[in-house]
């Protein structure tokens, strides 16, 4: 009995480290800008995640109507010059995890952002933007991109097995925190450039070390000395990684530091939620080994049952990548 729960854990974390949900949560970016009196263009620009077969057919709400489709531009007319008051999106199928950015252009120089959650069908046009809608929308792009980037998750994974206990996994996801806030309002702000290619790249690499830590177990190794820090540095690395997705979304005029903050806080809130989550999976499946079978949980509770598969997949990801620079 302990052989076949050892392995449906290996099945399991195969399952949710599957690469192709790796940083899927990239945004469909919408535009729509008023090119004339009554006359709109709507643009669409979706991640190569998403096949065309299985996007969205869009459109405007009623009165205003479509006159036109090219590529992926769509050409509106409103009557009476009033602008459209909605986007629409018929999918074709499953929806996937991708949010939705609009951003609307006007010709009297106004422009509004709105962040959806994946999956939406009506888009509201904007009216007046406020403070705390812009929040929400960048909390809620932050959330949507941790619980869509599996890289990141399984890297929080070996972070947890590493550090293991409750102090000291607070501490190691803290400094990982630290670093990727840093590198995510640096490179989003235009201070720090690099190749976001390269840095998948090396952001697959780095679950692929974290892996092989946890797989060869507690050691005179920094990984398992000092996790903090070492969370911290590789933190740095997939703070870049966030910052592609916001650089993706954008960020609105005159609330630069707010929706930075926001798409922060949504991050973390995610990462405390899984890991949390995590904890307390760990502590349920104890307690149920301990009551249920003879052996002791020590018998069948080894990190590196985990590591095995997260380390091959990450692999993967890492020959993946480079072979797509």
């Amino acid at each position: 009995m302990i052989g076949a729960i050892r392995i449906l854990l290996v099945l399991a974390s195969v399952a949710i480290s599957t690469p192709s949900h790796a940083h899927d949560a990239l945004p469909i970016a919408l535009s729509l800008d008023q090119t004339g009196p009554s006359d709109y263009s709507l643009r669409a620009r979706f991640p190569p995640a998403i096949p065309e077969m299985m996007r969205p057919q869009l459109d405007v709400a009623a009165p205003c109507k479509t006159v036109g489709r090219k590529a992926a531009i769509i050409q509106v007319r409103c009557p009476g010059e009033r602008p459209p008051s909605a986007v629409t999106l018929a999918w074709p199928g499953a929806a996937g995890n991708a949010p939705v950015l609009l951003r609307v252009s006007y010709a009297n120089g106004q422009s509004a952002t709105l962040v959806s959650p994946p999956g939406a069908g009506r888009l509201e046009l904007p009216g007046r933007q406020t403070r705390a809608s812009v929040f929400a929308g960048y909390f809620s792009a932050g959330l949507d991109h941790i619980f869509g980037g599996a890289d990141h998750l399984l890297f929080l994974v070996c972070l947890v097995l590493i550090a293991r206990r409750p102090k000291r996994i607070a501490w190691t996801v803290t400094g990982f925190t630290l670093g990727h806030a840093l590198t995510i309002s640096l490179a989003t702000l235009g201070l720090l450039l690099v190749d976001s290619g390269v840095v998948e790249v090396l952001i697959a690499l780095s679950i692929v070390f974290v892996a092989a830590e946890v797989a060869r177990g507690p050691g005179n190794s920094m990984s398992w000395r000092m996790p903090v820090l070492v969370a911290a540095l590789f933190g740095l690395l997939h703070g870049l990684g966030f910052a592609g997705a916001l650089r993706e979304i954008g960020l609105p005029t005159g609330e630069v530091p707010l929706s930075l903050t926001a798409f922060n806080l949504g991050i973390e809130a995610g990462q405390l939620i899984f890991v949390v989550g995590l904890v307390l999976a760990a502590a349920l499946a104890r307690v149920l080994v301990g009551r249920f079978f003879s052996q002791p949980a020590t018998r069948w509770q080894q990190p590196g049952l985990a590591a095995w598969p997260i380390g091959i997949v990450a692999s993967l990801w890492f020959f993946e990548r480079l072979h797509s620079l």
